[in-house]
């Protein structure tokens, strides 16, 4: 049961203004939860005269611990909506960082959105505005937030008394996860190397390459060794500190509601520099000087970054990601496309199929991005390897640019991929990626030694 003497719980309007009345009526029904000092609500209508109203938005969003989705076509129309708040939403609630609760307001299609699954209210989904009696359908609305509550504050509980865990890792493991067992080695025994300062490790590599999942392997492999496992991502200075401001929420800092932003960024740092075993992962860390600013400058914890860049200074110690070798490959790619079971190695497979899988792991140089997509076209056709090769050399561009449907730790396909890589170049040094066109020019795939000898 809710009490008064339970902590005020933060509840997030995420909402569209067209919504405004209905967002209205049912802060109403939450006024006895709010005046019993149960819950506190934050909307955007609470931005005040000359405040950055995108920094209160994020602020806000990445403290709450429920976030309510106000649906309706409105809703789910706004870009700004589904692009930021209910993206991060969604983040939040994946890494159980919040419980993200849809409220379906008015008669829409919200099949197929990322938050289809969770459990919506009214009872039965059924929109508010379409009930005989309206306050019989928000009474019903705050019942179901007030038995949330309940299990909120029971999981609070359960959490305070047991010792201190913190772990964030976004993504399960990777069942189809396949080799690297020499970077996971490396990884393992360079990061154990050091007893007394916190080591940095960079993986480094091209896209699709498979960095993100060595470092997710590793993450879930370790889970014993670490009492606070932290993932960052580190793609933009706003992705970043958005998750030290959740870090300092997660780990109750008294900075954690500080105006500025870089005062929460020194006290979680602070925070890893006075603890031990943890582990801190900058993903996807292609800007290392900005990276730099969130990096712990003490502690004996571990931090490994992943990333593109090729020169990481004195910042990491660089591990390599290669390509995957043929035989790697097609294992890979027969177990992605569920033409071999998972347990199964290799030497399973027909001499045809290991024939085929390892044409295609040449064919797709070896990178991981790239056989998982091949896999994902196989196994969702049903088409054989023998007729995915004489597809991919008629519709090669087409499948780079398709992905799977049933993808959540990398939408992004090769081509994509590939694109950002070859903007960031462009924004670094123009003459190389005139130098990069100049060589897709003369051969796609390769430059013949007759030109590379002159």
């Amino acid at each position: 049961m809710v009490t008064e003497s339970t902590k005020a719980i933060e509840i997030f309007f995420s909402y569209a203004h067209e919504d405004e009345l209905l967002r209205h009526t049912l802060e109403k029904h939450l006024s006895n939860l709010k005046s019993q000092g149960v819950i506190t609500g934050w909307h955007d209508r609470n931005i005040s005269a000359g405040q950055q109203w995108a920094h209160e938005i994020d602020r806000h969003l990445n403290s709450a611990q429920i976030i309510l989705l106000l649906i309706s076509a409105d809703f789910t129309a706004s870009a700004y909506c589904q692009s930021v708040e209910m993206k991060r939403a969604m983040e939040r609630h994946q890494q159980e960082e919040a419980l993200v609760i849809p409220i379906i307001l008015r008669a829409c299609d919200w099949k197929g959105t990322p938050f289809e699954k969770l459990q919506a209210l009214p009872t039965d989904a059924k929109p508010i505005t379409s009930w005989n009696n309206s306050d019989e359908a928000f009474l019903n609305v705050v019942e179901g937030i007030r038995q949330a509550l309940e299990q909120l504050n029971t999981h609070h509980a359960m959490n305070r008394s047991s010792s201190f865990s913190l772990k964030t890792i976004p993504y399960d493991r990777n069942p189809l996860f396949t080799g690297r067992e020499d970077i996971l080695k490396h990884l393992s025994t360079a990061l154990r190397a050091g007893k007394t300062t916190a080591l940095t490790q960079a993986i480094s590599g091209l896209g699709g390459i498979g960095k993100t999942q060595t470092a997710l392997e590793y993450a879930h492999r370790s889970q014993d060794d670490y009492d606070t496992i932290v993932w960052v991502k580190a793609d933009t200075r706003e992705t970043t500190m958005a998750d030290f401001l959740t870090m300092a929420h997660r780990l109750n800092l008294p900075e954690k509601n500080e105006q500025d932003q870089h005062v929460i960024v020194e006290a979680v740092k602070r925070w890893f520099q006075t603890h031990t075993r943890w582990l801190l992962i900058f993903d996807n860390a292609d800007d290392l000087t900005m990276t730099k600013d969130f990096l712990p400058s003490g502690g004996t914890g571990h931090i490994l970054l992943t990333t593109r860049a090729h020169a990481t200074g004195n910042i990491p110690q660089r591990i390599d990601v290669e390509r995957m070798e043929p035989e790697e490959g097609a294992l890979f790619l027969l177990h992605r496309a569920a033409i071999l079971d998972r347990d199964k190695p290799l030497a399973a497979a027909s001499t045809d199929k290991r024939t085929k899988a390892m044409e295609i792991s040449r064919m797709m140089d070896g990178l991981p991005l790239a056989l998982d997509q091949a896999g994902a076209f196989i196994e969702e056709t049903g088409c054989s390897l023998s007729d995915y090769l004489q597809i991919y050399h008629k519709r090669q561009v087409e499948l780079l640019k398709r992905r799977g449907k049933l993808i959540i730790d990398h939408a992004e396909p090769v081509a994509t991929t590939w694109s950002l890589s070859f903007q960031k170049v462009e924004q670094t040094n123009p003459a190389a990626a005139d130098l990069l066109r100049l060589c897709a020019f003369l051969d796609p795939d390769a430059i013949p030694v007759e030109i590379r000898s002159y």
